[in-house]
C-alpha cells in the first residue's frame, strides 16, 4: 500500500471543507428566500413584518408583491396606494426579488400612503357599478355589430333589412345615451390625491367609454349610409 502524501491529504480536506461550506451557504440562502423579517415605518408607527413564502410558490423568491400584501394586512392600505421606499429607492415592481434588491433581515422600509376614507369606499363602489354597466353596454354593442354585419352580408331579405336597420339604429342610440350618463357619473366621482389606484382606474374607464362612443359614431354613420342607399333604391 502506497504511503499517504500529507500534502494531498491536506488539499483533499480543504476541498471537502470548501464544498461543505458551499452547501451550507446554499441552504442558508434558500432558507432566507423562504422567510424574511423587515421593519416597515409608517409615520410614527413601526411594524415588524414577517414574510413567509406560500407553499404553492416554493422555489420562488420573496418579492415586492409579498411585502405589499403583508403591509395591506397590517395597515389596510391597498397595494396601489402604497409607496414603499428602501434606501431612497421606490419598490415599484411587484415581481422584483426582495433579496436581490438588497433587503436583509431587519431592513427598514419606509411606507407612504393611507387607507381609503369612507367617502373613497363609497366612491369606489359607485365606480365599480359604472364599470359593470359599461361592460354590459360593450356586450350590447358587440351584438349590434354582429347583427349589422349579418345584414351587410345579405343574411336578410330586402323587405326585412330596412326595418332591422332602423331598429339597430335605435339600439345604438340607446347604448350611446347610457355611456354618456356613465361618463357623467365618473366625472362626479372624487378621490383623494393619495388614492392613485382609484384615480387611475377612473381615468382608464373614461378612456374605454370614449373608445366605445367612437365605435358607435362609426357604426351610426354606416347605418345612415345604408338607409340612404335603400331610400334611393
Amino acid at each position: 500500500m502506497d504511503p499517504i502524501d500529507v500534502e494531498d491529504l491536506y488539499i483533499f480536506q480543504q476541498k471537502s471543507v470548501t464544498q461543505t461550506s458551499r452547501i451550507q451557504d446554499h441552504k442558508m440562502a434558500a432558507a432566507a428566500q423562504q422567510s424574511l423579517t423587515l421593519q416597515v415605518i409608517h409615520g410614527p408607527k413601526k411594524y415588524d413584518v414577517k414574510l413567509h413564502l406560500p407553499e404553492n410558490e416554493a422555489g420562488d423568491p420573496l418579492c415586492v408583491r409579498h411585502l405589499t400584501d403583508a403591509v395591506y394586512s397590517l395597515t389596510e392600505i391597498p397595494a396601489e396606494a402604497q409607496k414603499l421606499i428602501y434606501k431612497g429607492k421606490s419598490l415599484k415592481n411587484p415581481k422584483e426579488d426582495l433579496v436581490a434588491l438588497g433587503l436583509k433581515a431587519g431592513a427598514k422600509v419606509m411606507l407612504i400612503g393611507k387607507k381609503p376614507t369612507p367617502q373613497d369606499d363609497e366612491e369606489t363602489r359607485a365606480m365599480n357599478e359604472v364599470e359593470s354597466n359599461m361592460e354590459k353596454q360593450e356586450k350590447k354593442l358587440s351584438d349590434i355589430t354582429y347583427e349589422l354585419d349579418g345584414i351587410h352580408r345579405g343574411y336578410l331579405n330586402k323587405e326585412q333589412q330596412a326595418d332591422s336597420i332602423k331598429h339597430l339604429e335605435k339600439r345604438l342610440a340607446g347604448v350611446a345615451e347610457t355611456l354618456m350618463r356613465l361618463l357623467e357619473k365618473l366625472d362626479a366621482l372624487s378621490f383623494e390625491e393619495a388614492n392613485k389606484g382609484a384615480r387611475g382606474k377612473r381615468k382608464s374607464l373614461v378612456n374605454k367609454i370614449q373608445v366605445l362612443l367612437t365605435r358607435i359614431d362609426g357604426l351610426s354613420r354606416g347605418v345612415s349610409d345604408m338607409l340612404a342607399r335603400w331610400e334611393v333604391l
